[in-house]
């Protein structure tokens, strides 16, 4: 008589690795007190400083642990992966933090990367003196132009801090891989052309549009860490309206 056990049970380990996934996708929790962000003082060279319009900006993403962000650990061709802040923009018209920070979410759904879960959280950026919050600020998400279980680029930002400019947000963005077997996890794909699609979405649906580049030189490229794909740069973009 035929059976469909095989299928079922292929089925079972199927979901029980979706499972594992989304507990290994789920914000990472520290063994211990989270440490104060208040505390936090970036190492010698790895901030920017002087950017118009900007200021001093710390050039990596930082974990709730203080620590620049490795991909949670796993390894990219056998080296540690450093995850750059690659997006800068400057808002000139929003009034208030608040409406600064309503047009920048409004952006993101509009470029569509709006929020979705299935990603780690806890990240900060460093811009003037401090480090600020993620947004998006629900639990597991990201803005993200695609679904966990897909190949999707998706991304942070931080902020907004009143400059000269404006209000600034700061962001990092990276492309990310779906993997179920032998481990359930998000692999790297790239930075450079998660960071290009980000931009042209925004600038296409958005009132932030695209103004060019800075080049910070945040590359990495030893025998035990990388930045990968990463040319060192920012894009910046400044709403228009």
């Amino acid at each position: 008589m035929p059976t469909n056990r095989p299928t079922f049970a292929l089925t079972t380990a199927a979901l029980f690795s979706a499972v594992l996934l989304l507990n290994a996708c789920a914000p990472a929790q520290s063994g211990g007190p989270v440490p104060d962000r208040s505390t936090f003082a970036p190492a010698p060279g790895e901030i920017f400083k002087g950017i118009d319009d900007v200021g001093d900006m710390g050039l990596w993403m930082i974990t709730k642990d203080l620590k620049n962000a490795t991909w949670l650990g796993e390894k990219y061709k056998g080296r540690t992966l450093r995850e750059p802040i690659n997006v800068i923009l400057i808002d000139k018209f929003a009034p208030t933090p608040e409406a600064a920070t309503a047009r920048m979410l409004d952006s993101m759904n509009k470029a569509g990367y709006g929020p979705k879960n299935g990603h780690s959280t806890g990240y900060s950026g460093y811009l003037n003196g401090r480090l600020y919050a993620q947004y998006p600020q629900g639990d597991g998400e990201a803005f993200s132009d695609g679904h966990w279980w897909q190949s999707n680029n998706h991304g942070r930002m931080f902020g907004p801090v009143k400059t000269s400019g404006g209000y600034v947000f700061i962001g990092a963005v990276s492309g990310e891989d779906f993997r179920l077997f032998p481990t359930p996890g998000h692999p790297f794909n790239n930075f450079m052309v998660a960071r290009e699609d980000f931009a042209d979405k925004l600038t296409a649906n958005t009132v932030f549009k695209k103004k060019g580049y800075i080049d910070f030189k945040a590359k990495i490229d030893t025998a035990t860490e990388t930045t990968a794909d990463h040319d060192g740069c920012a894009v910046i973009l400044v709403a228009r309206e």
